[in-house]
């Protein structure tokens, strides 16, 4: 491809979730990629139900870069607006993160993210997949068991950020 980018496209049936959701699949698939591509740096996991605008524009300039990155995440706000008890961390530097979410006026929005492979991601994944999460039906799945899961690697930005359907596990009306 001449973006530098590949895609990988395995199906829920391609992974066992035990009586879980289907959704859960994500979870063991992000891991499977990450075994297939062990060079590379980023995962962008997208909705099915996202269209990418504009192919040319690259991830590390768009959002990842340190500077970029700082000046999008949101800082202090609820996880689960509009009151939630649990906020964002204000003092998270662009460079220590390893997972982009977004978050609308309804909450976390789990579609699309955006990973850094290494230990810290594997771990966590791991973490998110552990039956304890799996089982503790959640509303929402594995979107609730994040929330549930957040820690200092993870910072959360506007939904149009990386997804602009309103047609993925999230709804609202917060403007990029």
């Amino acid at each position: 491809m001449t973006t530098g980018y590949d895609t990988f496209f395995p199906g829920h049936t391609d992974y066992d979730v035990g009586n879980s959701p289907k959704s859960w699949a994500l979870v063991p698939a992000l891991r499977h990629a990450m075994t297939k591509y062990p060079l590379t740096t980023y995962f962008l996991v997208i909705s099915p139900h996202a269209v990418i605008m504009n192919p040319s524009l690259s991830l590390e300039s768009h959002v990842l870069e340190k500077i970029r990155l700082e000046s999008l995440m949101l800082k202090d706000k609820p996880v689960v607006p509009p009151d939630s008890v649990i906020k964002t961390f204000s003092h998270l530097k662009g460079d220590k993160i390893d997972l982009v979410l977004t978050q609308d006026g309804e909450g976390l929005c789990p579609g699309s993210f955006i990973i850094r492979h290494g230990d810290w991601a594997r771990f966590f994944l791991d973490t998110w997949f552990d039956p304890l999460y799996r089982n503790y039906n959640f509303q929402k799945a594995e979107g609730h068991a994040l929330v549930s899961s957040r820690c200092s690697h993870i910072c959360f930005t506007t939904l149009r950020l990386i997804t602009n359907s309103r047609n993925t596990l999230c709804s609202g009306t917060q403007p990029f």
